[in-house]
């Protein structure tokens, strides 16, 4: 029996969804910055700093944010990476080649400048008498890299790359290039596929280190409701229901971290919290006073998203070296303050360099920028 092929249909998002998915990419940034600053300890001059306490209330509040609702970020942003590239897609050479020429510019090029900015800055850092003692005694001196630790740094052959949030860029650029393989299983088998990626990253199995199986399953899954037309928003007729759900996944996941269980209790979280925090941007959007801070914070997200390393770790060695913080309640003001400093740092530089630089803006952030109209 030969398999039915799957109908591809073009979508036009309308305007609020359109808006929508913008705010809703800042505020998965935000997500991205918490979820990187959940520990409670630094390493300066070969002294840990910081207190580590696993039962504290500190402890289940950062439990709840960076290991709970913000785990929903990063499978937003495959799901959402996979929906725009198959949305319209039309399959053809030309077509894929074109796809792979735009995601030079949006991907690979600012890849590149990101991490090699990172591996500058650990140099200098790890050179300058200043900062030497912030950055030096755990990692090998970069003076002392062969060629392959360069290459391993900047692509993260073994591990994170240098900038390691840029982990989430390689993996998409890697399912990005297997996209003719994704197209033949939406086509020939979409839902068969669709189940068998989401049993593999529910149960966490996987072989390769990179792409990793949520980059791939969740990747797929928007391609899935590109190529049917679904709207992402689909849901918000149920948001309240997801929500209340949610919360209570949410608050069961925080509780029993140590179970056997936790593991997929923090998955069934990920995939509800997915649609509740869709839900939630309806709510935002229709706030006139919130919608416009975030609408203007939104055209800064990716530089946020690539500069909150290593500027994230580094005023966090710097205020805990000044501070001491030696209680859960120092530790726990730390974790909200310090995030909130370095996204309004990260943004307040991106309108500076903006300014000064536009075009140096648009490559490392690629093209992500508005460009200015002239009057």
């Amino acid at each position: 029996m030969r398999a039915e092929p799957a109908v591809f249909r073009p979508r036009q998002l309308d305007s609020e969804a359109s808006e929508r998915i913008t705010l809703l990419r800042f505020l998965l940034i935000v997500g991205v910055v918490f979820i990187h600053a959940y520990d409670t300890e630094v390493t300066v001059a070969g002294k840990v700093l910081g207190v580590n306490s696993p039962d504290s209330l500190g402890t289940l509040i950062r439990d709840f944010i960076s290991q709970g609702f913000a785990r929903t970020a990063v499978p937003l942003f495959f799901l959402l990476a996979g929906y725009f590239f198959f949305r319209n897609f039309d399959w053809s050479l030309g077509g894929y080649t074109a796809k792979l020429k735009a995601r030079l510019h949006t991907l690979l090029i600012p890849f590149l400048c990101w991490n090699g900015f990172n591996l500058l800055f650990l140099l200098t850092a790890q050179n300058t008498p200043i900062t030497q003692p912030y950055f030096s005694g755990v990692n090998q001196p970069i003076l002392q890299y062969s060629f392959y630790d360069y290459v391993n740094q900047i692509i993260g052959l073994e591990g994170f790359p240098i900038a390691y949030q840029f982990w989430f860029i390689r993996d998409l650029m890697v399912v990005v290039l297997f996209a003719p393989l994704v197209y033949l299983a939406l086509r020939y088998a979409p839902r068969t596929i669709l189940v068998i990626l989401s049993g593999l990253w529910f149960f966490n199995q996987w072989m390769w280190y990179f792409p990793s199986v949520g980059a791939v399953a969740f990747f797929y899954a928007g391609a899935y409701l590109g190529v049917k037309g679904r709207d992402l928003f689909s849901w918000d007729a149920h948001g309240k229901k997801f929500l209340v759900v949610y919360a209570v996944v949410l608050v069961a996941d925080t509780l029993t971290k140590h179970a056997a269980y936790s593991d997929y209790l923090n998955r069934l979280g990920i995939l509800l919290g997915m649609v509740a925090v869709l839900y939630l941007t309806k709510s935002i959007v229709r706030r006139p006073r919130l919608h416009s801070v975030l609408r203007w914070a939104s055209s800064g997200s990716f530089f946020v998203f690539a500069i909150h390393e290593p500027l994230l770790r580094t005023l966090r060695k710097i205020s805990y070296e000044i501070l001491k913080p030696s209680s859960d309640l120092s530790i726990l003001i730390l974790y909200f303050v310090v995030p909130v400093l370095v996204i309004a740092l990260s943004l307040m530089i991106f309108e500076l360099l903006k300014a000064v630089t536009p075009g140096l803006v648009r490559i490392i952030t690629g093209g992500r920028t508005p460009q200015r109209q002239n009057r």
